[in-house]
């Protein structure tokens, strides 16, 4: 018995070093892959923990553009209840997002839809579907902004040449609404139409089958087949771009710069991230700016939260979801 076990023992030693090796390997590869994650972790910890952080802890200073902040307890948030100015940004804010999501919605969920069936010209049909998403965000609300424009703008030059009177665009609330919500459709629909088409693409072409030979046309096939099966997909186009329109910023400020201020109030587009853009560099009262931010965070909280409440209602993952 003896003898056995020393004849064993060198293929013992042998399976040991090969496990101390192989747990060395791993541990060095465990130590390089988080090497390799320090920056991003480092970026993510300074500019959005710490930045999150010191915002509200600004949120309960008074702090103007220069000097030190003063500790101010909860005067911002009784600021903000009394401000009539944020009860507009407020209200033009739902009252946007609830023009161009749905705008968003429908015009992805068409074009996905007529991606799916072959015609001539489908591969610049698919180009010119993805050409907002890589085109540069300022240049296209410049070019929107010019072919609105009153006097030598394509749309009225269009218009006039079916004899129809000028509109100025951006001299009302409809015309600057009309124009910004176009712009927002254009610039947003890219992805979400990708991403409506993939989801498309899951549903297995039996159901179409099995539904065309029990006489359902493409409509019925669309209400009863396509909707119900794409609503994970669609759950998470209208998270997201409601999330976007409630942050929107860069179409409004471009479009409507803030060189006169009373432009935007009188248009009613005071979104709240516009105003606390106003609140931050135009009237430098950072610790308000910062607690108005705090405000569309919770807004933002808010509405996520109803759309998740309403995804277990509405939402269909099939029969293991």
């Amino acid at each position: 018995m003896t003898g056995q076990i020393l004849q064993r023992l060198p293929g013992m030693a042998m399976k040991a070093r090969r496990a101390i090796a192989r747990r060395s390997l791993v541990h060095r590869d465990a130590v390089v892959g988080y090497l390799l994650l320090l920056p991003l972790l480092g970026g993510l910890l300074l500019f959005r923990v710490y930045g999150f952080g010191y915002n509200i802890w600004l949120s309960f200073m008074n702090a103007g553009a220069f000097g030190a902040p003063k500790f101010a307890g909860l005067d911002n948030y009784q600021k903000l209840l009394g401000d009539t100015q944020l009860r507009v940004a407020i209200a033009n804010t739902f009252k946007f997002a609830g023009i161009a999501v749905p705008g968003v919605i429908l015009v992805s969920l068409a074009l996905a839809t007529l991606m799916q069936h072959r015609f001539r010209g489908q591969s610049a049909f698919r180009a010119i579907v993805f050409l907002p998403a890589v085109c540069l965000p300022t240049a296209a609300i410049l070019v929107f902004g010019w072919m609105f424009q009153t006097q030598y703008g394509l749309v009225n030059s269009a218009l006039q040449a079916i004899g129809a009177a000028p509109v100025s665009w951006f001299g009302s609330a409809a015309g600057v609404t009309v124009v910004v919500s176009l712009l927002v459709i254009y610039l947003s629909f890219s992805v979400p139409t990708i991403i409506l088409y993939a989801g498309m693409q899951e549903i297995s072409p039996n159901l179409y089958e099995a539904a065309t030979l029990d006489g359902a046309g493409p409509a019925r096939q669309f209400l009863s087949i396509t909707l119900p099966l794409l609503t994970p997909s669609l759950f998470f186009v209208i998270i997201t771009t409601t999330i976007g329109a409630l942050k929107l910023f860069d179409v409004v400020y471009v479009l409507l710069p803030p060189v006169d201020h009373s432009v935007s109030l009188n248009y009613g587009f005071t979104l709240v991230y516009y105003y606390f853009y106003l609140a931050f560099l135009e009237t430098g009262q950072r610790g308000y700016a910062a607690a108005v931010s705090l405000v569309l965070l919770v807004i933002i909280l808010a509405v996520s939260i109803v759309l998740m409440r309403l995804q277990r209602r509405f939402v269909h993952y099939g029969e293991h979801g």
